[in-house]
């Protein structure tokens, strides 16, 4: 048994240093101690990472912090909400969030333009900026069909914010999945211009193809892979389910979630249920860091950078 210290931040000269003290620690701070020492052992055995990313981060302040991470994981492959995408965008384009107080009237809001996010808003005018880089791409590609991954790489390449995280993944060559693209207002967008610019398709078979290719590739080589799953959802599934077809289970997990296994819902399924479906390996090394996304990651990106 590991013993249980009390915390001394005395010698602690990084936030790397804090973390690794907190796995002697209790709850949810020994969980997030495992977590980094879990993905310090991922990056040394380098390790694929599939990187999921549920609801809306980036607008609330974790674009930048995702895109860090991008870029000391370049070996990865991202499975992304179309939110997150379309906010990231945004904020690139000048139509960043902004704070406000979550009793504040949400009909007056409405009568503004602005949209709330919990204690965030955003504006109409965002997404109309949106809709007119997405315009470009949809002009500029030849009739096809065309994967979520290369709609989202088309428009990383018309960023130009290195905060922007589908731009660094577009500058290190790391794909983008957006499995549920068709359900948020990136995909209502690309319907309503492809219903105008005839013989551009959307095709997530493709998408599919592409994670699958991944962990094929990973099979292949007998590379480890790795898991950092922050929130649930869709990303989660997507890439648990990759596993199954490749029997390739999962060698790292970390999750950062707010969702519990008491409801039977896929976002607070355990590690141990996911290892009776063979998504996760018998002797992986894996983790749930029951924490808010918003406070957990900025930690554990920072010790990464530091590691």
């Amino acid at each position: 048994m590991l013993l249980l210290n009390v915390l001394d931040l005395t010698p602690c000269s990084s936030i790397k240093d804090l973390v690794k003290q907190l796995k002697y620690a209790a709850f949810n701070a020994r969980r997030l101690g495992k977590a980094f020492e879990i993905l310090e052992e991922a990056l040394q055995e380098q390790s694929f990472f599939f990187i999921g990313l549920a609801g809306a981060l980036t607008p609330s302040g974790m674009r930048y912090l995702i895109a860090q991470l991008l870029n000391k994981l370049p070996n990865s492959l991202v499975v992304s909400t179309g939110a997150n995408v379309l906010h990231d965008i945004a904020a690139s384009l000048g139509k960043p969030a902004f704070h406000v107080e979550t009793l504040e009237d949400d009909i007056s809001l409405s009568r503004r333009g602005l949209m709330r996010i919990h204690d965030i808003v955003t504006s109409a005018d965002a997404y109309v900026e949106v809709e007119s880089l997405l315009k470009k791409v949809v002009e500029e590609l030849p009739a096809g069909s065309y994967a979520s991954y290369e709609i989202v790489k088309a428009l990383g390449a018309m960023i130009a914010d290195e905060k922007s995280f589908i731009r660094t993944a577009y500058e290190r060559h790391i794909d983008v999945i957006v499995p549920a693209f068709i359900d948020s207002i990136l995909g209502l967008q690309f319907m309503s211009l492809t219903s105008v610019k005839k013989g551009v398709k959307l095709d997530q078979v493709k998408d599919l193809q592409r994670i699958l290719d991944a962990q094929f590739i990973a099979k292949e080589k007998s590379m480890k892979t790795a898991a950092i799953i922050l929130g649930g959802g869709v990303p989660k599934n997507f890439i648990y389910q990759s596993t199954l077809i490749t029997e390739k289970p999962l060698d790292y997990v970390v999750q950062i979630t707010t969702d519990v296994p008491e409801y039977g819902g896929l976002s607070g399924a355990t590690p141990e249920e996911a290892k009776s479906w063979r998504k996760i390996g018998e002797k992986a090394k894996a983790i749930v860091v029951y924490c808010d996304v918003t406070i957990a990651l900025p930690i554990l990106v920072s010790a990464l950078l530091q590691s």
